[in-house]
């Protein structure tokens, strides 16, 4: 068996909400979670332990997960396979591209067209996946539907269904900062022993054995508004700020993730500096209220200011060929060298090493 990498030692995702007592997972669903790792040669002892769950989990026939428990396993299996399918298909879904697609939906301004986006961008990059979008205007509902091939042998299709159905719908509820009331739910697989029971999981009718698995809504979730922005993708590490697996994204009402939006927005479009003043004028309030505001959620404006400028900047050097110079003034500095020593001071390293390390490690794939 492979040993695990010492990567997925890293922290796990940060507990941004209290979760309520929920459903539990049990032996079936816990072995059906690591059975593709197994497959590719993985010890799901090691997984467990890696997630904090005892090992006794994978054995035992009165086994069960809670559903913070189910999310950190998750996590460690996305994390040590960089797969965000988790080894059930011939073809992993590594997790960086996964991190790419979220992004182009989240620059949308409203949910129809970024979730058109994303089944363009899936079909364009997956032979194995088929994404579907299509709004019945004659019943007054849209919905998504998936088909999926070529699994790896040994593993349930109903795993595939079941998580990345629910994981999907965690995502919608997500960008838009509300959860989608869903008309009806299909599954592709059969209801295997020990289900979940799905329907008070979705709070809707659940279908199984269908031709392809489905999320039906009203469609006048289309017009919602994306309220995410990029910073917090990345920083919640795809937990969508839930520590539990079963808990659905609901309203963020927070000021600090509407300041990090209208930071980000006006370093991308060059808008000149992105000072108390301007914040406090955008929001309607004066800056002695909105440095209160943030206060309050124990963050000051100058630290969610070297936040969006760092992620900025590392994204510019990471995946663009601009310049040093460049960056330095999208990120808002007058001077490049001002710019080297803040983000030596953020990283240890110059811009310059930085962008060297990642185009190295690129060339070593």
């Amino acid at each position: 068996m492979k040993s695990l990498a010492r990567s997925v030692q890293s922290r796990l995702p940060e507990e941004a909400t209290t979760a309520l007592a929920g459903p539990e997972v049990g032996l079936n669903y816990i072995r059906g979670c690591l059975q593709g790792a197994y497959e590719k040669g993985y010890d799901p002892t090691d997984l467990l332990r890696a997630a904090q769950i005892d090992v006794s989990a994978y054995s035992d026939p009165a086994a069960t997960l809670d559903g913070e428990q189910l999310q950190r396993l998750i996590f460690i299996i996305r994390k040590t396979l960089n797969d965000e399918y988790l080894g059930f298909l011939e073809v992993p879904g590594k997790l960086e591209m996964s991190y790419m697609v979220s992004r182009a939906a989240l620059r949308c301004a409203t949910f129809g067209p970024a979730v058109t986006k994303v089944v363009k961008l899936v079909n364009a990059v997956r032979s194995d996946i088929h994404l579907a979008f299509a709004p019945d205007y004659s019943e007054d509902v849209a919905a998504i539907t998936f088909k999926v091939a070529r699994f790896r042998e040994n593993v349930q299709p109903h795993f595939v269904s079941a998580l990345n159905l629910f994981w999907v719908y965690k995502w919608l509820c997500w960008m838009i900062g509300e959860r989608i009331k869903l008309t009806r739910v299909s599954f592709s697989s059969s209801k295997p022993d020990g289900a979940l029971d799905f329907c008070s999981l979705f709070e809707c009718p659940v279908d199984f054995d269908r031709e392809s698995s489905r999320l039906s809504f009203s469609k006048h979730y289309l017009a919602a508004p994306i309220v995410r922005n990029e910073i917090e993708l990345r920083d919640r590490d795809f937990s969508f700020g839930q520590s539990d697996w079963f808990a659905i994204p609901g309203k963020d009402r927070s000021i600090s993730t509407h300041v990090e939006q209208l930071l980000l927005d006006l370093y991308r479009q060059g808008r000149g500096p992105a000072n108390l003043d301007v914040l406090s004028d955008i929001l309607c309030c004066s800056p002695r209220t909105l440095s209160r505001r943030l206060r309050r959620e124990n963050v000051t404006f100058q630290e969610l200011k070297v936040k969006v400028r760092k992620e900025l900047a590392q994204k510019l050097l990471a995946s663009t060929e601009m310049s040093i110079t460049e960056i330095a003034e999208m990120a808002g500095f007058a001077e490049s060298a001002d710019f080297t020593r803040a983000y030596v001071a953020w990283t240890g390293h110059t811009p310059s090493h930085f962008r060297a390390q990642r185009r190295n490690s690129g060339a070593l794939r």
